[in-house]
């Protein structure tokens, strides 16, 4: 054997631009299974290859696709014509190298490939995709792409020629690949439903090292627990084997309580286990049957992790039963008889599992065939995590502003909008020195009014953006963004270089060429019918309109292409125009860039104004004596490209919203968002869900702001009595969050204000400064007023845009 291994010619060393390495016969197959031929061909074509080189001592990567070319032109049965070369796995000099924060390597399709079907495209789909990519790589002609660059471009794709779930399942194998922080995923279900199969494809599909089962977690609780100590813990789940002594009758009832016991002892491993992959950095997948809503039991308190869970289901119980004679065949262990004996107890373990599922209104999963698990899986992850980060995060790193070290453990309250006019309607009162504040007027006892400016303008109202700005430390941002890409960001959107985004409305065209309504009667139900035919315009000049939709009647309008610019005009009137017409978009300078982008947006507004006005549901709206959305109005050009190259986020600081823009505010400035369905950004919107989001937050963080847009909205719609209302409102839930939260209400710092006042009377923002309260909770102080007329005579003074944040971490 020694002689024959001698007498072995060495294979040919293959030398590229990074290196050199011995042929390998499994990275051609590899490729060429890739390329979609079968096993059996790609088999016979690397070894035809190995003979071909095999007198060589070393080839070069072009010398050895083209010798690849020739083998497979003369292959029998195999078209050729549209193979690409294979440096998805074989390097060449010609390969297009990925810049990423871990380095830098070379473009695999291979790896892309994987995603895409992850995403839910089928192999050929994925190969065409991958292909696309592949040349667009070339065509650019740049020695190295930066990973985000490529994720934008692939979206694009995604979002023009399948659909934007396709595009969303994909950025979540890109967000989690970049997450700092650890994604934890459980998956339950009974015994036989599949999760250790799921479990190990999804780990695959998303790049995920560590997945472990409860049954392992269990297996090692036994080596310290003992028979004698907790016997239900040595046996199978659906035994039934009940502690203490409890003499149950029903068979059912004896195997859910020994159940719930052996998954309660469990679930003190998974803690311990997922605490270890937060120490570890890392993700991980976690199944088993002991896995029961709500899933929030498992995350110890204190980490800080991402978490989504579900329960795996087989619906049909002949199918359920079927499935353990198969398992049986590939895991010679696991004796199908053992399980089908005990099939009714498993039963009910199943149904138990999904009766859990339902009061808790956690997501389940049926599981009949895997691929379409994994893109349900995929599916529901992509909108549960919180993907929107990514997008617009992706080149964020953590810093740590060291003024937040020793600082009081802080909540701010942003209420949009708050400072007001007095108003007949209030009896003279602003809505605020109306409202019902019990609480608020508690910290205005053992605290300090002020007023604080959120303009460096003089005599102007501010924007939200301006003023929330003002309030979290930045009188204006080193890079200053139009609205439009502030709205972008709030919402995760794709940002692909060179595209200018526009922050607009749907808005309500009268025959005369007047706007009845600039917000189309802020409509809400039927939005993204009314949208679809617009996301994704072909305009000309090759350039490309999409418009996403955003909260209730607004929207993002992009443009995308080469050769745009920001400086357009607004195509908006604004509130305080004395008519209300669409104004005529128009370059700001002589550039041709900006002629270009203005002669685009008014073709995209105009393709817009008639699908929207031929739509059925704006009919149904007008038939019912409601505003049609039949138009588009924009604002606020930003450009991708005023976007920093690198920025930060500031390490204990986050932001809870629903408003886009203030989102987008707080990503540009380094807070982490958080948000939830349940918050709507208006006056119907869950204020406990916000407290409560704060209160997750605040247990890990120092500074924590939530935002309200509902006393914002009720101003600009001249409604003073519900602004009263909900301000009403605000302070009731931030005191069931205080006395709820004692562990976080003692010795927290509150501060309260407002990023532009709104008139109930005009509906328009106002230039005055706006109230601010600085307080420390004691629910034993002596009660004082807060309303714009005590700020005033606070002892705090006037504050300047960017001062509020010295004032409380100082520096």
């Amino acid at each position: 054997m020694g002689q024959e291994k001698s007498q072995r010619r060495k294979r040919p060393l293959v030398v590229s631009k990074h290196g050199q390495y011995r042929f390998q016969t499994g990275m051609v197959t590899a490729s060429l299974l890739q390329r979609g031929l079968s096993m059996a061909d790609a088999f016979a074509i690397s070894n035809a290859l190995k003979d071909e080189i095999a007198s060589l001592k070393e080839i070069s990567t072009a010398d050895l696709e083209l010798r690849l070319q020739q083998v497979l032109d003369k292959w029998p049965g195999i078209d050729a014509s549209g193979t690409a070369p294979i440096t998805g796995e074989i390097v060449t000099a010609e390969t297009p190298m990925v810049k990423a924060e871990d380095g830098t390597f070379p473009f695999s399709r291979g790896i892309l490939l994987r995603y895409l079907v992850t995403a839910g495209l089928g192999i050929e789909p994925a190969m065409d995709m991958g292909s696309t990519i592949d040349h667009w790589l070339r065509d650019l002609g740049e020695p190295e792409v930066s990973e985000e660059r490529i994720e934008a471009e692939v979206v694009r794709q995604l979002t023009t020629h399948h659909s934007e779930a396709h595009a969303r399942r994909y950025r979540l194998t890109g967000w989690i690949r970049r997450s700092t922080r650890p994604v934890i995923i459980l998956i339950g279900g009974s015994t036989g439903t599949g999760k250790s199969t799921l479990a190990m494809e999804l780990a695959f599909r998303l790049g995920i090292r560590l997945v472990t089962s409860t049954d392992m977690i269990r297996e090692t609780l036994r080596t310290v627990l003992s028979p004698e100590v907790v016997p239900g813990l040595h046996d199978h789940s659906f035994r039934g084997i009940v502690q203490d002594g409890q003499a149950l009758s029903n068979p059912e009832e004896r195997v859910l309580v020994g159940f719930r016991q052996q998954a309660a002892q469990v679930s003190v491993g998974i803690r311990g286990v997922i605490r270890r992959a937060v120490r570890e950095n890392a993700h991980m997948i976690i199944e088993g049957t002991h896995i029961q809503p709500p899933f929030e039991q498992y995350i110890p308190a204190g980490v800080d992790v991402y978490s989504a869970g579900f329960i795996l289901a087989v619906p049909e119980e002949s199918r359920h039963r079927a499935r353990f004679p198969k398992r049986a065949t590939n895991q010679s262990l696991r004796d199908a008889t053992t399980y089908l004996d005990a099939f009714q107890s498993v039963r009910w373990i199943h149904d138990e599992l999904l009766r859990d599922a339902e009061d808790t209104q956690a997501v389940i999963v049926a599981n009949e065939q895997i691929d379409l698990t994994i893109t349900g899986v995929v599916e529901y992850l992509s909108q549960t995590l919180p993907l929107a980060e990514s997008a617009s995060d992706a080149s964020m790193g953590t810093v740590v502003d060291e003024r937040l070290a020793d600082a009081p453990r802080t909540l701010m309250l942003i209420l949009d909008g708050l400072a007001d006019e007095p108003n007949p309607a209030l009896g003279g009162q602003t809505p605020l020195g109306a409202a019902h504040i019990p609480y608020l007027n508690l910290l205005a006892g053992s605290g300090g009014q002020g007023l604080i400016l959120t303009t460096d303008s003089e005599g102007v109202a501010p924007s939200t953006d301006e003023g929330l700005l003002a309030l979290l430390g930045q009188a204006k941002l080193k890079n200053p963004m139009g609205r439009g890409l502030l709205e972008a960001l709030g919402q995760g959107l794709p940002l692909p270089q060179g595209a200018v985004l526009f922050r607009g409305n749907m808005a309500t065209l009268q025959p005369d060429g007047t706007l009845a309504d600039r917000r189309a009667g802020r409509i809400r139900a039927g939005v993204n019918d009314l949208l679809a035919d617009l996301r994704n315009v072909v305009l000309p000049g090759g350039l490309r309109g999409h418009v996403y939709p955003g909260h209730e009647h607004r929207v993002v309008v992009m443009l995308q292409g080469q050769g745009l610019s920001p400086a357009v005009s607004d195509s908006d009137p604004g509130g305080e125009a004395v008519v209300q017409r669409i104004q005529e978009v128009r370059p700001l300078d002589d550039s041709p860039e900006a002629a270009r982008t203005a002669q685009a947006l008014k073709a995209l507004l105009e393709i817009a104004r008639q699908k929207l006005e031929s739509h059925p549901h704006n009919a149904e709206r007008a038939a019912r004596g409601m505003f049609p959305a039949n138009c588009l109005i924009t604002r606020g050009a930003g450009s991708v490209d005023q976007l920093p190259t690198r920025r930060h986020r500031i390490q204990a600081t986050a932001l809870v919203s629903a408003c886009p823009t203030a989102l987008g505010v707080a990503r540009a400035v380094g807070l982490q968002p958080a948000t939830s369905a349940e918050m709507t950004g208006n006056l119907d919107t869950n204020l406990d869900e916000k407290f409560e989001t704060a209160a997750t937050l605040l247990a890990q963080r120092h500074f924590v702001t939530i935002h309200f847009k509902g006393t914002d909205i009720a101003a600009h719609d001249r409604r003073p009595i519900e602004k009263r209302n909900f301000i009403s409102q605000i302070d009731a839930a931030l005191g069931r969050f205080l006395d709820g939260h004692p562990d976080i209400a003692t010795g927290l710092r509150v501060v309260v204000s407002a990023d532009h006042g709104t008139s109930s009377i005009t509906g328009n923002h106002l230039a005055d400064p706006v109230p601010l309260l600085l307080s420390t909770w004691d629910q034993d102080a002596e009660p004082a007023e807060f309303s714009e007329e005590s700020a005033t005579l606070g002892a705090i003074g006037v504050l300047r845009p960017g001062e509020l944040t010295e004032v409380l971490w100082g520096g």
